[in-house]
């Protein structure tokens, strides 16, 4: 994939989603409600900032030097052998994270779905899927993913809906009587699941304008913390924080519960159709990232020669670096916390350190802060208050935890509208640009 066709801001908003949605789903609440038991549905707001933060990061990045990614800028800034050494190590710790992610998804097919299916067929499938991807066009993947997304975000943003008969709210209380620990511990192993923002690095060049890499990113994190909180108040509130702490695949139970009627008691098979497919593509989009990396120290920038022979050293790695499922998700959820800030603390602290020292005649202006912007932060704000506040006193009294949550779930949702105002604000005033 070495085109260098430009991408929308809807696009690259939408790969977003599938980055970080669909990959959390099905075993993250697990981990997350072990941390964090019936607050855990409140553990996605905190990553928020981290990933208005990255995005931030990478219009810096893009306003330097519109026409390269993030490899090519670290090899501009730090030279040959000291960036080619750091874009190794990225490159080490995206295949260890593509290749945890396939381990689950495959066990959880062998397990779960397909049962008399070996594991190794079904990661030798799966990664033709990421090599065809890979050796096409970029717009590919982009357009394949706005159509599945779409159809996944419909389906189930309605989730609470499909499962009202099932809510049982008295599994939720008291709100935010925990003490902070709680909430804060389930925010800490959310956060772990955001940091797959620094593959868009790779996608720099695909990219128009600097502003576009941010306001996408922005509103695909707001509006992904939103779905994942709706998932994990479906999770917890149907399933039981104790149980749910103790399933592995709990996204799979859940949609298990969905019975609309007796005629319609197979749901679970629909969703997984729509389910997969975006999965496939987050790993579509790490598998590029990877090969992206490797085409970096070659001169023409091109991958097809690596394309699978590293499709095939991905399959056996995913294959024997794990013993068992629950070692592989108990490295998904706590081990590569710590790996992913430490990699990308290096890598990004060493690129921007470089890239000082490096005189840009001239960039683009600075970005504009409009009055919808300003809302987004005011109101996260607002939210993270109010979860902070509930918790000091929620356990002196069940109202103040009430209360809390309440404003916790108008404040997100108000950060969510004002993030797409502001998206309409910024596609409006291009259109009038242009």
């Amino acid at each position: 994939m070495q085109d260098r066709m430009k991408v929308t801001t809807m696009q690259m908003s939408m790969l977003v989603g599938s980055l970080l949605i669909a990959s959390n789903m099905n075993t993250m609440p697990t981990a997350i409600t072990m941390a964090s038991e019936q607050d855990a549905w409140y553990a996605y707001l905190f990553p928020i900032p981290y990933g208005i933060f990255m995005a931030y990061l990478l219009w810096r990045l893009m306003r330097f030097n519109p026409e390269k990614n993030m490899y090519e800028m670290m090899q501009y800034s730090c030279g040959k052998w000291l960036g080619g050494l750091l874009n190794g190590i990225l490159i080490a710790y995206l295949m260890l994270d593509l290749i945890s992610q396939l381990r689950i998804y495959s066990d959880f097919f062998s397990s779960s779905i397909l049962l008399r299916t070996p594991q190794i067929y079904i990661l030798l499938m799966t990664m033709l899927l990421l090599a065809y991807y890979a050796g096409g066009s970029m717009e590919h993947l982009f357009r394949t993913n706005v159509v599945f997304i779409t159809l996944f975000f419909s389906l189930f943003a309605f989730t609470p809906l499909l499962l009202l008969n099932e809510i049982d709210m008295q599994k939720l209380k008291p709100f935010l009587s925990g003490g902070i620990t709680q909430p804060l511990k389930g925010g800490v192993l959310a956060l772990g699941s955001f940091t797959d923002l620094i593959i868009f690095g790779s996608f720099l060049h695909h990219v128009r304008k600097p502003r576009d890499i941010y306001i996408a990113m922005k509103m695909g994190v707001i509006y992904s913390s939103m779905m994942l909180t709706i998932w994990l108040f479906c999770v917890v509130s149907v399933v039981s924080p104790i149980l749910s702490s103790r399933v592995l695949y709990i996204g799979w139970i859940l949609v298990q519960q969905i019975h609309i009627t007796d005629f319609l008691d197979r749901i679970d098979l629909f969703l997984i159709s729509l389910y997969v497919p975006v999965l496939l593509i987050k790993y579509a989009a790490l598998y590029i990232a990877i090969l992206t990396g490797i085409a970096s120290y070659t001169k023409k920038k091109k991958f097809d020669f690596i394309n699978l022979p590293m499709g095939i050293v991905i399959t056996i790695l995913a294959a024997i670096s794990f013993d068992n499922t629950d070692e592989v998700s108990l490295f998904y959820a706590f081990g590569m916390l710590p790996l992913s800030f430490g990699v990308q603390i290096l890598f990004l602290g060493s690129l921007f350190i470089g890239l000082a020292f490096r005189k840009k005649k001239s960039m683009p202006p600075d970005m504009k802060i409009s009055g919808y912007g300003i809302g987004v932060w005011l109101t996260l704000a607002c939210a993270i208050v109010s979860v902070l506040a509930g918790t000091m006193v929620g356990n002196m009294r069940g109202i103040y935890g009430d209360i809390g949550a309440t404003l916790f779930i108008c404040f997100l949702v108000l950060c969510v509208f004002l993030s797409f105002k502001e998206y309409s604000k910024g596609f409006a005033s291009r259109g009038k640009n242009s």
